[in-house]
């Protein structure tokens, strides 16, 4: 998997943050400044099956939403929790309190705006944290939307629930493509009931400044990468609410790789990942389908490029650190904070047309403003 050696090089150039005093996540670039509150769902109608023990599935979540003016009455979220943080400089021998030196843009228990909202769900790469989307999300948050970014139990490396309960991945060492399913099966319903629970009032109704009458959710879309943004797919396939998404450099799976998804759907893929050398791509792109779809291709990006991760890498200035043929691999030629915003002006755009009704023109051809983008 791609994934260990890019943990491997994030966690170890954490250590330079022994010696930095802090690093912000890129800035915001919409009108609100950004809630953050962490949403906690149990699943009683089904077993958590990758649980030790008999468990029902629990889901964890940060919701990111435009805040009121009252938001300098509280602290700034943290990049990860304290127990999230510990167990990654636990791991990988980092000095205590390294990860607190990241600062957020967003500000934890601040009282959301409006109760109604537009409600994006965001399905994480397949073990890896909803932490190292925030870049993504808060800047979504920003401009209006609540963003739903997800946990996959024992999927994520760790996921410390409000019990105390922490929830460590139990990914097997070489996965199978049938253990691959089971992961993505349950991402799916996962993100199904995230949407029926963030429509209920009486669940809702805890989160900050919603009152007694819970969210109004006017409109749902899903972001997800990699394995979960073909979880994106399959979502809006089972879930009427869910009215378009897009699907991160995921190869796709489940029913949507092949059979008709009547609903917008953009493929964003890594240089040189398209359907003339995804067969799960050219199956959904060949497939008879009467929904709106774009396939678009950033040049320069590798897999890792559509997270928090190749912000990081330049910010901390750890470009140079490492032999240049392994940066590539991970997170590619594009600068990472270059890559940010390519990715956050053409996702809001997408959002906007779905859940706003934008009548934009990003889509309808190559930008002059953001020739890294082109359409397959």
């Amino acid at each position: 998997m791609i994934l260990e050696p890019l943990l491997n090089l994030f966690h170890l150039s954490l250590h330079f943050l022994h010696y930095i005093t802090g690093v912000s996540l890129p800035a915001t670039t919409g009108p609100n400044k950004v809630g953050t509150y962490d949403f906690f769902i149990t699943d009683t109608t089904r077993n958590d099956v990758f649980a030790p023990t008999h468990e029902y599935r629990r889901i964890l979540m940060t919701l990111y939403y435009p805040t009121t003016p009252t938001y300098t009455d509280f602290q700034h979220s943290e990049y990860m929790t304290a127990v999230v943080a510990a167990y990654y400089e636990s791991s990988y021998d980092l000095p205590g309190g390294t990860i607190k030196r990241i600062t957020t843009n967003s500000y934890y228990g601040a009282p959301l705006k409006s109760r109604n909202v537009k409600l994006i769900l965001l399905s994480t790469g397949f073990g890896m944290s909803r932490y190292v989307y925030a870049t993504l999300a808060e800047d979504l948050a920003s401009h209006g939307y609540m963003v739903a970014a997800l946990d996959a139990t024992y999927d994520s490396p760790v996921v410390e629930f409000p019990d105390g309960k922490v929830a460590v991945a139990n990914i097997p060492e070489n996965t199978t493509m049938e253990e691959g399913t089971r992961y993505y099966d349950e991402r799916v319903k996962d993100a199904v009931f995230a949407v029926k629970s963030l429509s209920t009032a009486s669940l809702t109704s805890v989160i900050p400044g919603v009152g007694a009458k819970g969210l109004k959710v006017e409109g749902v879309g899903m972001l997800g990468h990699s394995l979960g943004g073909a979880a994106a797919a399959d979502a809006m396939a089972a879930e009427d609410s869910i009215l378009g998404g897009v699907n991160l450099d995921g190869s796709l799976s489940g029913s949507t790789a092949t059979n008709d998804l009547e609903k917008p759907f953009i493929l964003l893929g890594g240089e040189g990942h398209n359907r003339t050398n995804d067969e799960t791509w050219k199956g959904f792109w060949d497939s008879p389908s009467k929904g709106w779809r774009r396939e678009l291709s950033l040049k320069g990006a590798a897999h890792l490029t559509f997270s928090d991760y190749a912000p990081l890498i330049e910010v901390l200035g750890l470009k140079h650190l490492f032999p240049e043929e392994t940066i590539e691999e991970l997170v590619g030629t594009i600068g990472g904070l270059r890559a940010m915003t390519i990715q956050r002006v053409y996702l809001r755009a997408f959002f906007d047309k779905v859940l706003a009704n934008c009548k934009g023109k990003l889509f309808d051809e190559a930008a002059p403003a953001y020739p890294e983008i082109s359409f397959i």
